[in-house]
């Protein structure tokens, strides 16, 4: 057991090794967040969605934290054991109340565009009571300013480290520029000097930056190995098709989405006759030569809209979504034709049972039709195609 923990770990520090790496010898497309690019355009949409869901707990639990920490500066305020900057600590603490509005808005909205203006809006709120002082509040706030705004600056930091699309990267990056223009406009360069502050500005974007890409990076290969767990998981090894959970996941899914938009679907059901006699006569190798072959000849056969299976044995499934009657039969029949011939040394035949889906017929029911349609098939002499009767 041990063992096998210590090669996930060794696993894991090569992947982040390898990030770093990348970094160095191909900066633009680690800043840019290319690896992105390497996923096929549905994979990114997916991850992208992914890490929009698994990031929003951090961005709330960021934005309550700056919330937090504006209501404990005004806090310190009234105690006397900090000077403000020139905001009633009435409107500090208002402030902070409404970052937590924000950030609760943020984790209920479902559209990433109106959270990206929560997510704006309380940045600029941090930013403004946080670290720029109110117009005319004297020495005082000019000596405060640079501590507080290494307060604020904590918070862009660690929300450019969790953004996904470039838009909501690009936005935290010109707010964080337009509040230090701000500051400088209204308040002059800091006593450290105005070099010291704009670099410290950039610093807080590359640093942002660096762990965002990073963690994408990281997020892109995570993604890739799971794919590959569950590809393996869901493929059936020997003939490349789903395998009995493949098809439970993708099948019933599709299978149900079609029937909501009363899209015709059609099951075929596929059985090797006397599948037995192969194994006996030829051997187990040459019976795995015949279910590799079938798979290859449905796979050759398949339309954009058709799902696979090898179920068990030599039983295989075919959902069919949009296809005709009669689309569906010669799908079947030809599927029959380029097996026999590629069997023909072994003599090999198929059966096959197909089922039309009626309006509000459930997925196990259609199953049971074909696998009955499969059944006639067999009894009726083999090397044929029985269609099921429709449901009463």
């Amino acid at each position: 057991m041990n063992g096998g923990q210590d090669e996930t770990e060794r696993w894991w520090e090569r992947v982040a090794q390898g990030t770093m790496r990348s970094a160095l010898r191909h900066p633009t497309q680690y800043w840019g967040r290319q690896w992105l690019r390497h996923l096929s355009p549905e994979d990114r949409a997916r991850l992208t969605a992914v890490q929009v869901t698994a990031t929003r707990p951090a961005f709330t639990a960021v934005l309550v934290g700056g919330a937090g920490m504006l209501a404990a500066v005004a806090l310190l305020q009234v105690a006397g054991l900090a000077p403000g900057i020139g905001y009633p600590v009435w409107m500090e603490l208002l402030a902070a109340i409404g970052v937590v509005l924000l950030a609760w808005l943020n984790w209920r909205m479902r559209s990433w565009r109106l959270r990206l203006v929560a997510l704006m809006s309380s940045m600029v709120l941090l930013g403004v009571f946080l670290s720029v002082p109110m117009p005319g509040s004297g020495l005082v706030a000019g000596a405060q300013y640079p501590i507080r705004t290494g307060l604020f600056h904590l918070i862009p930091i660690a929300l450019l480290a969790l953004t996904v699309r470039a838009v909501s990267t690009l936005s935290l990056v010109l707010v964080l520029v337009a509040l230090s223009v701000l500051r400088v406009q209204l308040h002059g360069a800091p006593p450290s000097g105005a070099a010291l502050y704009w670099l410290y500005t950039a610093t807080t974007v590359v640093f942002g930056l660096m762990l965002s890409g990073y963690r994408t990076d990281f997020a892109v290969e995570a993604y890739r190995v799971r794919h590959l767990l569950w590809k393996q998981a869901a493929t059936d090894a020997l003939t490349g098709l789903f395998n009995r959970a493949g098809w439970e996941r993708d099948a019933t899914r599709v299978y149900a989405d079609a029937g909501a938009r009363e899209a015709p679907r059609s099951l075929v059901f596929f059985d090797v006759d006397h599948f037995k006699r192969v194994n006996d006569r030829w051997g187990h190798e040459r019976g795995d030569d015949v279910l590799r072959v079938l798979g290859q000849v449905i796979a050759s056969r398949l339309g954009p809209d058709s799902y696979a299976a090898r179920l068990g044995g030599e039983e295989f499934i075919v959902l069919m979504v949009d296809a005709a009657p009669v689309a569906v039969e010669r799908f079947a029949q030809r599927v029959r034709e380029d097996f026999a011939h590629a069997t023909s040394e072994l003599g090999c035949t198929l059966s096959a049972g197909i089922a039309f889906a009626s309006r509000g017929e459930e997925l196990a029911a259609s199953l049971r039709r074909a696998d009955g349609a499969l059944y006639a098939a067999k009894e009726g002499g083999r090397d044929r195609i029985v269609v099921a009767a429709a449901p009463q």
